[in-house]
């Protein structure tokens, strides 16, 4: 990771001739204005705002440094426009930004020991309290005939680390149309746990972010609504995404827990609202019930899941009162790894739907 590196200023004696030269500038063009010619004076202006040389010695006599000072001014990599719903192109799906030093081949980026806790990193304008949303007693539920799940992709896509088990060549960075290797792996594992537990689910195996990456959320809710309107026994729907977390150099961190003595990619819950004002009234709702799950899943596997998400963006999950989206390991994960995960999910997940 990027370290910041310290700068030693000159003392304020260093600013001396700037300082005069810019105030200099400045009296002569006010006294010039006030004697008429204030169009002139403007132009001038104009002109001095638009000079490099002039603005830098206009700082040195704000901050007392000398022009000829440099320092390395540092700015952490954010994904602040992380998983916009009308990106352009691919970009980091958290916004999250790892703050160890430690560089390694896919550094370890493990979440603390959540559990019997809720944690939410609040990313929108609202109040939200976890104790709350706990309160509600709102929890997903399968009831009822016909299929109860469904499960689909927006960023179908995405992919991780090849390994001996998944020695696949990426179509692009991290990414793969073949579905041997990319999320929608994932998701056929997820529908199998949960069929496994007698609870039926829709999988929608499409690939929406490619050849064009662009309006991927509208064409995979064209599609949702429609396999809403076939199976109304469906209550809950999950997108399956995987993330991204990079280091400055622009190297995968992998989220990484050890369970039952192996290697497991971490998950974590995203949930929408209307903060970034897209129709969304009943998110709450939503919120309340990825918060019951999350209590299940720290409670039965405490270093599992990240805290979860609450996000401006809607991601879809306008569409019904039961809608998250899940992040299941990053980059930097293997298929092995996010397989593992998906499991343990799955079978609290299948839990939480018939309790």
């Amino acid at each position: 990771m990027k370290r910041r590196k310290h700068q030693k200023f000159r003392s304020r004696g260093g600013i001396r001739l700037p300082a005069a030269i810019t105030l200099c500038l400045a009296l002569s063009l006010l006294i010039f204005s006030r004697a008429g010619g204030e169009p002139i004076a403007q132009k001038a202006l104009t002109g001095l705002a638009r000079n490099s040389g002039f603005v830098t010695r206009a700082m040195a006599l704000e901050f007392g440094v000398s022009p000829e000072d440099t320092a390395e001014v540092y700015t952490p990599r954010t994904a602040a426009a992380a998983r916009d719903e009308q990106a352009e192109n691919p970009l980091a799906e958290s916004t999250y930004v790892p703050s160890s030093d430690t560089e390694n081949d896919n550094p370890v980026l493990s979440a603390a020991d959540k559990a019997a806790t809720v944690s939410i990193n609040n990313e929108t304008s609202y109040d939200v309290d976890a104790a709350d949303c706990l309160a509600a007693d709102e929890h997903f539920s399968a009831d009822g005939d016909g299929p109860q799940v469904l499960i689909y992709h927006t960023h179908s896509s995405e992919s991780y680390t090849p390994d001996a088990a998944f020695p696949y060549t990426p179509t692009e960075t991290e990414r793969t149309t073949d579905t041997n290797y990319n999320v929608v792996r994932v998701g056929d594992e997820l529908q199998k746990v949960l069929e496994g537990n007698g609870i039926e689910a829709v999988h929608i195996r499409e690939i929406f972010d490619s050849p064009v990456y662009t309006g991927a959320y509208d064409r995979s809710l064209a599609v949702v609504e429609d396999t809403l309107a076939e199976y109304p026994s469906i209550t809950t729907v999950i997108d399956v995404h995987r993330d991204s977390i990079l280091t400055d150099d622009g190297r995968a961190y992998k989220t990484s827990c050890t369970i039952n003595g192996e290697e497991t990619a971490q998950l974590m819950l995203v949930v929408g609202t209307d903060d970034g004002g897209l129709y969304h009234p009943d998110w709450q709702e939503n919120l309340n019930r990825a918060a019951s799950l999350q209590y299940r899943l720290n409670r039965t596997y405490p270093t599992l899941m990240r805290p979860l998400n609450l996000r401006t963006q809607r991601f879809n999950q306008h569409a019904t009162h039961s809608a998250f989206l899940v992040e299941v390991g990053s980059s930097g994960n293997t298929m092995t790894e996010a397989l593992k995960g998906i499991r343990l999910f799955g079978e609290v997940l299948s839990a939480e739907l018939t309790t």
